[in-house]
């Protein structure tokens, strides 16, 4: 829910959560925090972004459920959304533009360095880099187990419906990553796959699901003798305020980066950069379903066309994008302006990371102030109680794809799958108890993890 102008309860309203008092340097702050740790991107930044953002003096869970969702019917980076929709809520655009693009900045810049030295390092500093993601993948692994814990049981008492609805969704976007994991611990391949939704397919099914059934409720109360009104009729909470204006200022102010950074093309003739522009708009606002869908995005607007050599893409790009953390869109796009602007590599790269990041957020803030409009709906009410079983089905999916990626990054050091998924596991498990033992910081802690996995590894190979 938007936050309204003023504080205060009107008569007979129930009592409200303080208003947020994050300013844009912390925000901005805690943004780049996750942007330097968050290794797996898109839905694997969910509960990062939720222990952050999430709390007293910040976003209530209902606001952050929202912008979940909202972030998952959008196209582009979800985390560079989520750090938006905040900064929105915070109550100023400023915030938001420093949320969205600190989140976006340490692996968009990571990647350009990285392919700039790339002919000085080799691949040796990007098997480097990916050993190290080992550790701080089973960190992330334990974040999205404790969110998924703490959505389906809460004070340790089992929700069944939510346990069904979470299994059904990770059977609907993870069994097949299930088949093989299992293949991977028995020693064998196996050939089934069976079909599968995308993160996108999964949300948008979920929520044709949840509309159904929210019409249904809607009629039956309304054929009901004893319904003097439809459902939600009666509403509680706090009446709108100025949040959907907030929303409309700080689409404007992305919406305005963006014709900047268009505007610079024109400044430079013969670059091609003005081309080049529309192709990176168009692939971001047609990437639905996470930055591993952008990489297929990609691929049909820079290689299919002949614009970049797909073993640069995929021998350079792609493999740094995935080894560094932050929202893969950016890096992929950022990295593949770099190579394709030459001499002006650091320009195009700039542009792309504007129009990425501005694009993506003025899109998702535009559909804020439309839901703010609608939070009290039977509908909306209803998505905000279901979704989120449905987002765990999807993060147990997401933990099962980084357990792949482990496997893969680790079988190229020699070290079997049977032995890097026990170890990926245990690490995520120690987390908590070393936490109650040692009062030890988060980034220390993934410092720690990532050192060891890329010393064992190292000296594996």
């Amino acid at each position: 829910m938007m936050r309204p102008a003023e504080d205060g309860n009107l008569p007979g309203e129930p009592e409200r959560d303080p208003a947020p008092t994050v300013t844009a340097r912390q925000h901005l702050g805690l943004m780049l925090k996750v942007g330097v740790i968050g290794f797996g991107g898109g839905s694997a930044l969910i509960p990062v972004m939720e222990k952050e953002i999430v709390g007293p003096g910040r976003l209530s869970e209902n606001e952050f459920v929202q912008d979940t969702v909202i972030a998952n019917i959008t196209p582009g980076a979800l985390p560079v959304k989520l750090a938006a929709l905040a900064g929105v809520r915070f109550g100023r655009s400023r915030t938001a533009l420093a949320g969205a693009f600190a989140v976006a900045i340490p692996g968009a810049v990571g990647t350009v360095a990285f392919l700039a030295l790339f002919a000085q390092l080799g691949p040796g500093a990007i098997r480097s880099v990916e050993f190290a993601s080992l550790g701080i993948t089973a960190f992330i692994i334990y974040l999205l187990a404790h969110y998924v814990g703490k959505v389906l049981l809460p004070n340790g008492k089992v929700q069944r419906s939510a346990v069904i609805i979470a299994a059904l969704a990770f059977l609907a976007s993870g069994a097949g990553d299930a088949i093989e994991l299992a293949g991977v611990m028995v020693g064998l391949s196996f050939e089934l796959r069976p079909p599968e939704l995308t993160a996108l397919g999964l949300v948008l099914v979920s929520l044709a699901a949840i509309s159904v059934a929210s019409m249904i409720q809607y009629f039956s109360a309304r054929r009901s003798p004893r319904s003097d009104a439809a459902p939600g009729a009666n509403r509680t909470g706090p009446p709108p305020g100025n949040g959907a204006a907030a929303a409309v200022r700080t689409v404007l102010l992305f919406s305005s980066l963006a014709g900047l950074a268009v505007a610079a093309g024109l400044l430079i003739p013969g670059s091609g950069l003005v081309g080049f522009q529309a192709l990176v708009l168009t692939s971001t606002l047609t990437s639905f379903g996470g930055g591993e869908a952008y990489v297929g995005v990609a691929d049909g607007f820079f290689v299919a066309s002949g614009l970049i050599e797909s073993t640069v893409f995929y021998g350079q790009i792609v493999p740094v994008a995935n080894a560094l953390p932050g929202p893969i869109l950016v890096k992929v796009a950022a990295g593949t302006a770099f190579v394709l602007g030459g001499s002006l590599g650091w320009v195009f790269a700039a542009v792309a990371f504007i129009l990425t990041v501005a694009s993506c957020s003025a899109v998702a803030v535009g559909v804020l102030s439309g839901y703010d409009r609608a939070r009290n709906s039977l509908l909306i009410r209803n998505i905000s109680t279901f979704i989120l079983p449905v987002i765990c089905g999807l993060l147990a999916s997401t933990a099962l794809s980084m357990l792949l990626s482990n496997v893969r990054i680790a079988g190229e050091a020699g070290v079997p799958g049977l032995i890097t998924v026990p170890v990926s596991v245990l690490l995520a498990a120690a987390v908590p108890t070393i936490r109650r033992r040692v009062r030890i910081p988060d980034i220390a802690l993934i410092v720690i993890f990532a050192g060891l996995t890329l010393l064992g590894l190292t000296l594996a190979a």
